[in-house]
């Protein structure tokens, strides 16, 4: 909230400055009015106007995204009501998200999403590999809300929706270099460059080129080392082949690789108060290991490591007709992993967590969209999907005590992990009939078949001491303590309406019921003795939802607000318990019922002809209800279960944003300014830790030359320097394992357009 208030205090003359040197012809090339322009999204899997669509949702067209120098998720973390987009941080690029308090706290790969990412028609499977540098993009389209009838799979609190950019009729190429800082370590370098164009008179061809290489945003006070290195390269081809009216089919085959560092893993006060400067009990001290939590302080001796590669192809084919369009969408996306994590946090090596995981994916859509009739349209469409991931997860615990008793490279092994395999079918179909000019009914449905199949090596049964794990699930070694399948059968409806209350306002309201299919945990590592409740499944849950919400147009911008109610029945909750052995223990069980209410309000209005003006407003009230699982962790179920807060569910969020077009000469300008904030939520079942309130200050002043071509640009990201944990985890042996995000971030780019 101070800096809430310094913004206040300072804007109005910051405004009267800016607005006095306005340049006042903004025809040419990009201007903050481009904030109010309607974007055109694929919402019900059609493309209309996003103020058309009877969905609440935050969309940004590749305009708008360039003006506010979006870059990954991370930049979405906060800014839209009831919507927190982070990285969990255990490993990087792992997608946390929740929107209006529905989401997961697991890297765990068998533990899927509960918002759902789409990139380029296609859905995402499994959470890792998802926050990375993103580029050449069309457009984002964040959906408030479970969505599960069109988008099914897991989407439970929303969908994201990604579109890359095509190729164009004309060539057109495009540079850009960057470097950003800020923090106490060192610097990274962006590079970027795309080129498209016509290849022939039916082929477009695109291609473009991603590089940034971290040197290390942070300092391990270990040893003074930057920490936080990170490579990322990735090359995206693109392809748009349209031999007549009646058929496109567009082509996109991508690869990316990623080689950083380990994450930065802070310890800090405990829970139960304890810090970090010993282990649990044995004589080994862990100097200098306790930190303020509200600082990007870490002393880990053990800086750990991450490589990751992604191969992703997708392709579209579109026949047109004269009432509708049949759409296939094919994708296929690998993705493999080897990591090293410092999880003790600390200045001794007590647990360390190598281990690699892959996963594969194979979908297809085949869908039609359009008019039945003068007064009935349909989208309706067959989905099929397939999944294998493979997990290895081996923990290195305690090797600090050996190295003491004069044996250095020796540990107690934990090893295990397992094989997953998904198996969906799905049909959908929505209609929208037209009772009257302006009253629309909307009816859907998704008929859901998915099978699971796990074979699960426990960690806690393999168990050695020596410098080496006992076994490895790749080779084939670890034996399998847990062999399972299931199937669910589910049927997703929604019913709603559509009524036009005037020129340029819509209300709309609906009703729907969607599923979170069950699953497994592949990270198990407790006994059902010691834990009876800690299977290694859990079952499905089911989402009801009532909202009703109106868009508002109007002359200089426009107004859009929400209420809903959720209930959850047999909420998926992910656990971590203090396990005296193994350190720390993921269970994925059903919690109960969880209620979620709340609304949001967000909005872009014109102060002037050159100043636009972005806000938001979003709150959500949760409370457990029936709860059919212990949280606490003392085995009964009681009022203090019942007392605790819902994690992942940030009561109050709201923004406030300025976006201002002035002149420098004969350049034309453009400066951001804008505020974030997000409540304090809580990261585990039992409360034991959380993740801090976030106020985000942000700041970008852009010239751009008379033809458009150059772009020379400064901003701050974060100026608060505000404190961000991925999660926070509670130890055995005391202390915590809070990954850090970056704190402030400067920079400055080029962009060149040829």
């Amino acid at each position: 909230m101070k800096n809430f208030s310094k913004l206040l205090i300072a804007l109005p003359a910051f405004l009267i400055f800016t607005m006095s040197t306005s340049a006042q012809d903004t025809e040419t090339g990009l201007s903050s009015n481009v904030l109010i322009e309607e974007v055109v999204v694929t919402a019900r899997k059609k493309e209309e106007s996003a103020q058309d669509v009877p969905v609440a949702l935050s969309a940004m067209s590749q305009e708008q995204l360039e003006i506010l120098k979006f870059r990954d998720f991370n930049d979405l973390a906060v800014g839209m009501p009831n919507v927190a987009m982070d990285d969990i941080g255990t490993t990087k690029g792992t997608q946390n998200f929740s929107i209006r308090g529905i989401g997961i706290n697991s890297s765990i790969a068998s533990v899927e999403p509960a918002v759902a990412i789409v990139v380029d028609g296609v859905y995402m499977g499994v959470s890792a590999g998802m926050v990375f540098d993103m580029f050449d993009l069309e457009s984002i389209e964040v959906l408030r809300g479970p969505q599960g009838t069109l988008f099914g799979k897991n989407s439970t609190g929303g969908v994201i929706l990604v579109n890359t950019a095509l190729p164009g009729d004309e060539i057109k190429q495009k540079a850009r270099l960057a470097v950003e800082g800020g923090g106490p370590g060192g610097n990274n370098n962006i590079m970027q460059y795309s080129y498209s164009g016509p290849v022939s008179d039916n082929l477009k061809a695109k291609i473009s080129i991603h590089r940034s290489d971290d040197s290390g945003y942070f300092k391990n006070s270990y040893d003074g080392s930057n920490h936080g290195q990170f490579e990322q390269d990735t090359v995206r081809l693109a392809f748009l082949y349209e031999p007549s009216d009646s058929f496109d089919m567009a082509l996109r085959m991508e690869n990316s690789d990623q080689d950083g560092s380990g994450p930065a893993a802070q310890c800090h006060l405990g829970a139960n108060g304890t810090g970090c400067q010993a282990d649990d009990g044995a004589a080994v001290p862990a100097p200098n290991s306790t930190f303020d939590r509200n600082s990007l302080d870490f002393n880990i001796d053990n800086p750990g490591f991450q490589k990751s590669e992604t191969d992703f192809v997708t392709v579209t084919m579109n026949w047109h007709g004269d009432n509708g369009t049949w759409t296939n969408v094919f994708g296929k996306r690998e993705y493999s992993l080897e990591v090293d994590l410092d999880v003790d946090a600390r200045s001794i090596s007590f647990f360390d967590a190598p281990g690699s995981s892959s996963m594969e994916q194979i979908s297809n859509e085949l869908r039609y969209s359009g008019s039945l009739t003068e007064k009935l349209d349909i989208t309706s469409g067959l989905f099929m999907y397939e999944g294998d991931v493979m997990v290895w997860d081996n923990r290195a615990l305690r090797g600090a005590l050996y190295a003491a008793a004069g044996s250095p490279g020796i540990y107690l092994w934990q090893s295990g992990g397992g094989l997953h395999n998904v198996e969906q079918t799905a049909l959908f179909t929505t209609l929208d009939y037209a009772v009257s000019d302006d009253l629309s009914l909307n009816i859907g449905f998704r008929l859901t078949d998915e099978e699971k199949e796990i074979h699960l090596a426990s960690i806690n049964r393999n168990v050695s001491v020596g410098a080496s794990p006992p076994c490895s699930v790749p080779a084939g070694t670890c034996p399998f303590d847990y062999i399972d399948n299931d199937s669910w059968k589910t049927t997703s409806p929604k019913i709603g309406f559509t009524y036009n209350a005037g020129e340029s306002s819509m209300m709309y309201g609906y009703w729907t019921r969607v599923f979170k299919s069950g699953g497994y945990n592949l990270r198990n590592s407790v006994d059902l003795a010691t834990f009876p409740d800690a299977s290694p499944k859990a079952d499905d849950e089911t989402v009801e939802t009532l909202e009703f919400g109106m868009k508002t147009d109007f002359e200089k911008g426009r107004l859009n607000w929400a209420f809903f109610n959720t209930v959850v029945d047999d909420s998926q909750r992910m656990t971590n318990i203090q396990d005296p052995v193994s350190g720390v223990a993921q269970v994925v069980k059903n919690a109960g019922d969880i209620e979620y209410r709340g609304f949001e309000i967000d909005g872009v209005y014109t102060i002037a002809d050159t100043v636009t003006m972005v806000a938001s407003l979003g709150y959500v009230h949760s409370k457990y209800k029936n709860l059919i699982s212990d949280l606490t962790g003392d085995f009964i179920i009681d009022a203090l279960d019942y007392a605790l807060e819902v994690p992942r569910a940030a009561p109050l969020t709201y923004s406030l944003g300025f976006n201002i077009d002035g002149n420098l000469g004969t350049w034309r300008s453009i400066t951001r300014i804008s505020y974030y904030h997000r409540d304090k939520s809580y990261y585990n079942e039992n409360n034991q830790g959380f993740i801090n309130e976030q106020d985000i200050l942000n700041f970008g002043y852009d010239i751009y030359s008379s033809d458009g071509k150059i772009n020379i640009g400064i901003y701050g990201k974060n100026l608060s320097n505000e404190v961000k944990h991925g999660g926070d985890t509670n130890l055995s042996f005391g202390g915590t394992f809070a990954p850090l995000a970056k704190g402030k971030i400067v920079g400055a780019e080029l962009v060149y357009k040829f």
